[in-house]
């Protein structure tokens, strides 16, 4: 059946179609689910269209209400697959949701009369009636979280709290899933039985109530997949047969398979299958061993779930969220069991509605257990080493540590410890410490940070230095910037995803906030040897946060200047042209001053200039300086105030990188610089179209590529180029 699953999904995978990509228009939709938006003045909410599609929306504007009907303006466009490196493939993570595409730069133009009742309208007024109801007689964080348990709409939590669930190994708990759908199978059997119902109809009345519930949530893959299994499960009891067997771990595949043939591969089904499959496999030996303990039977069960599930998942959730939780099993045993207490309350709670006064006093109750959830997962959050960084095993150690595993269950149920103990040993040093293949070669990567530049070096013996690090233009300072959340979002995952713990070097080339976004999170995150700055003063909060962030975590501050010169020992060469003193004074001073040098290894060189513009480029030409290089990082986004034509012509680049953000405000790149890199001879690779670009050479050949072939022209997105 697995099998089969597998043949159905890949018949039904691929891609979905274009539709009118970047097409603005007019659209009439249903407002589905709605999320607090982080910037104020703006809304973010999922909506059905009047033809049944389902969007994601940014609007500008109010913001709406579950089950308003509206007429929105914005650009269609399909989620992102991965545009960086190791990123995970956005579209297909949306198309698991359901959600077909995105209204970006939307408009709320008006309120429109109700739509007639679908049921994903109709599932929307419920749950925006339920949320409703839960806040108004129970305060934050608890009632987000028990929206969450109840129905996964956990959009309201605290974006701290959040990080918490996810860094303790608890955020399963906000996602209805084989734990909640569990709780109801389980109520519904108990109370049947009190009732003395025959047992077949005892199982189908709590089949019926699974998918009932099910449907409730969403019914989203973990639901659907829990649902499945619950229902073949209780066919099998109610026909006296075991109800837990890989016959119905088999039957679930192929029912997802079935029904959403989209997820098999994804994220959201290799963590329900694998949560589940462990517990299959591992739960009887696990048992076994702890019934040497004199503990209660209810607190080996729990126990016994609990390190099942964490030996089948964890290097799942170390893949996917880049972070190892090793009080997991501790959190989970403080928090799963009462998951099921808060749920009945809850769904009391809903029912009497009707009765204020009782449904109050069940609030009340139901806050004092969902505190102590609060207190444990943010006690343990705390705790020193609570969520170690892990760079992303690959997925063939992953396989590898669930066939150890498979081993040592099977030695173990022969009673030989040893072989057991040394095959969990050796399957969890290799997905920790997988064995790394050095390419002994020199790599460059653009990332694709939006409107924003981010690039990271990866020297032949494996040095890394860091050139910008992403981010967004701020306006003023303040005590906060959303640069560092855009910085951050992309530039420290891919250092995570790429084996990087240690950087050589960190270079703000200046301070702008589209450049400094995610230097502090760098320095927070990783082992940083030096800071290299322009030395200018800026009010921006991003760069003094970097620049306090270096002096907390003891990390020198260099000010590179024209004519200093780095070295690597394995034959790497930075040769600073910039900036000289005295600074440049122009309409762009911070700018024309930025960190600007000349990377060589053997024959291969590549220019950087930040974002200097022409008073920087004539003074490099005055100087005499010798700017040829086979690779330019465009200055300045590709802006009409940067790459002169005589500077370009002393360049005399092959390949030309505009980083640069698609549909951003200040329409960069330039046509005209784009003419003149052309007119040059330079092949141009631009973020907004190719995705990241990354270059690789041995210092005499080099292999340049990037992520997507271009959408303007689909010229070919590698070349190879040798010098000697």
């Amino acid at each position: 059946m697995m099998f089969a699953a597998i043949l159905f999904a890949w018949f039904h995978s691929g891609a979905l179609p274009p539709g009118p990509f970047g097409h603005t228009a007019r659209i009439a939709c249903s407002v589905i689910d709605v999320t607090p938006s982080q910037l104020p003045g703006e809304s973010e909410f999922t909506c059905e269209t009047d033809d049944g599609a389902m969007l994601a929306v940014a609007a500008r504007g109010m913001q709406p209400t579950a089950g308003t009907h509206l007429l929105v303006r914005g650009r269609f466009e399909l989620f992102d697959g991965p545009r960086n490196p190791g990123e995970p493939d956005q579209r297909a993570i949306e198309r698991e949701r359901g959600i077909d595409g995105r209204l970006e730069g939307a408009t709320i133009l008006a309120a429109l009369p109700s739509a007639p009742i679908t049921p994903r309208i109709a599932l929307a007024k419920v749950h925006a009636w339920a949320g409703d109801q839960l806040h108004a007689r129970m305060s934050e964080p608890y009632a987000s979280i028990l929206a969450g348990e109840l129905w996964g709409a956990r959009g309201s939590l605290p974006p701290e709290l959040h990080t918490e669930f996810q860094e303790t190994g608890t955020v399963h708990i906000l996602v209805t899933a084989g734990l909640h759908l569990g709780v109801v199978a389980l109520l519904t059997l108990s109370l049947l039985r009190t009732c003395s119902v025959p047992r077949a109809w005892t199982c189908a009345s709590a089949i019926a109530a699974v998918w009932i519930y099910a449907i409730f949530s969403g019914l989203h893959l973990p639901s659907l997949r829990a649902a499945i299994m619950a229902s073949f499960a209780l066919t099998a009891r109610a026909c006296g047969l075991a109800p837990l067997s890989w016959r119905a771990f088999a039957a679930a595949a192929f029912g997802v398979a079935v029904m959403q043939p989209y997820a098999l591969g994804g994220a959201s089904f290799a963590l329900s299958f694998s949560c589940v499959g462990a517990i299959f496999l591992c739960a009887d030996e696990i048992l076994d061993f702890l019934e040497h303990f004199a503990l209660p039977e209810r607190v080996k069960e729990a126990l016994t779930l609990t390190i099942a599930t964490q030996l089948g998942t964890w290097p799942l959730t170390a893949s996917i969220f880049l972070l190892f939780a090793p009080y997991a099993v501790i959190a989970n045993l403080c928090v799963v069991p009462v998951v099921g207490i808060t749920m009945l309350l809850g769904g009391v709670q809903l029912l009497l509605f009707a009765f204020p006064g009782i449904a109050q006093g069940i609030a009340n109750v139901n806050s004092w257990i969902l505190a102590w959830i609060v207190a444990c997962v943010h006690t343990i959050a705390t705790l020193p080493g609570a969520s170690v960084p892990m760079t992303p095993p690959p997925a063939w150690t992953i396989a590898f540590y669930d066939a150890c595993l498979a081993l040592a269950v099977w030695c173990t149920r022969r009673k030989a410890a040893s072989p057991a103990i040394a095959a969990v040993f050796i399957g969890i040093t290799t997905a920790v410490a997988p064995p790394v293949f050095t390419h002994h070669r020199l790599r460059i990567t653009i990332l694709d940070v939006g409107q924003a530049d981010g690039i990271v070096i990866q020297t032949p013996r494996g040095h890394t230095i860091v050139v910008d690090a992403g981010g967004r233009l701020e306006r003023g300072g303040g005590t906060q910037s959303t640069a560092e959340q855009a910085g951050e979002r992309v530039v420290v995952p891919f250092l995570r995803r790429a084996g990087v713990r240690r950087i050589d070097a960190l270079i703000l080339s200046h301070p702008h906030g589209d450049h400094a976004g995610g230097m502090a999170p760098i320095l927070r995150a990783f082992d940083v040897h030096e800071f290299a700055d322009s030395g200018q003063q800026y009010g921006g909060y991003a760069y003094n946060d970097a620049l306090g962030t270096a002096r907390y975590e003891h990390v020198p501050i260099v000010y590179p200047r024209a004519g200093m010169v780095w070295r690597t020992n394995d034959g790497v060469v930075l040769t600073f042209i910039g900036p000289s003193l005295p600074f440049i004074e122009s309409d762009n001073t911070i700018n024309d001053n930025s960190v600007a040098f000349v990377l060589q290894y053997k024959h291969f060189r590549m220019l950087f200039t930040g974002d200097a513009g022409v008073s920087a480029e004539q003074r490099f030409l005055n100087e005499g300086l010798d700017l040829r290089a086979d690779v330019l990082k465009v200055g300045h986004h590709g802006s009409a105030y940067s790459s002169s034509p005589a500077f370009i012509a002393a360049v005399h680049p092959h390949f030309a990188i505009v980083s640069v953000g698609r549909h951003n405000m200040f329409g960069h790149p330039a046509p005209s610089t784009i003419a003149t890199l052309q007119r040059a001879g330079a092949q141009v690779f631009r973020t907004d179209e190719n995705g990241a670009s990354f270059i690789t050479t041995d210092g005499l050949s080099m292999v340049i590529q990037s992520m997507l072939p271009s959408q303007r022209d689909h010229a070919e997105n590698s070349q190879d180029d040798t010098r000697g």
